[in-house]
């Protein structure tokens, strides 16, 4: 299920973007000079300079996505929020399959993420930020 959900939300997001900009699964994002982690997805441009193909800055993303696993539950609302705002990536979605999926969405305000918006599945939303996006999040297990 969980690689379901990343390569549905994928795809929304990839017809959503503007042609500047990319989602790109699973890549090496150094937050620290020794800490890294890796995003379920990301949106990237497309004109990065891949410098090294291992390594990509969190300052050249827009957007970090976390699906949830019970295994994984408490990093993702947790640690990974706070680590994500320190590096200054502006928003943070974290999806919660077992919540119908529930599609939380966190911006950026200062040096920490405000509380998350949630949006549950059957219930179709409009987002404007990062980009306009329309989607149930019923659509991430069709």
């Amino acid at each position: 299920m969980h690689q379901r959900v990343i390569y549905r939300l994928q795809r929304l997001l990839d017809d959503a973007l503007p042609p500047e900009m990319e989602p790109v699964q699973t890549v090496n994002m150094l937050v620290s000079k020794k800490d890294y982690y890796i995003p379920d997805l990301v949106i990237l441009p497309k004109d990065l300079p891949d410098s090294d193909g291992l390594m990509f800055s969190p300052k050249d993303m827009l957007l970090a996505v976390e699906v949830g696993s019970p295994s994984t539950k408490l990093r993702d609302e947790d640690v990974k929020v706070k680590a994500y705002a320190k590096a200054g990536i502006p928003f943070y979605w974290r999806v919660e399959p077992d919540e119908g999926p529930t599609l939380y969405v966190y911006e950026l305000n200062g040096d920490t993420y405000g509380p998350p918006t949630a949006y549950k599945a059957g219930t179709q939303t409009t987002l404007s930020k990062p980009f306009p996006l329309a989607l149930d999040p019923a659509q991430l297990l069709e």
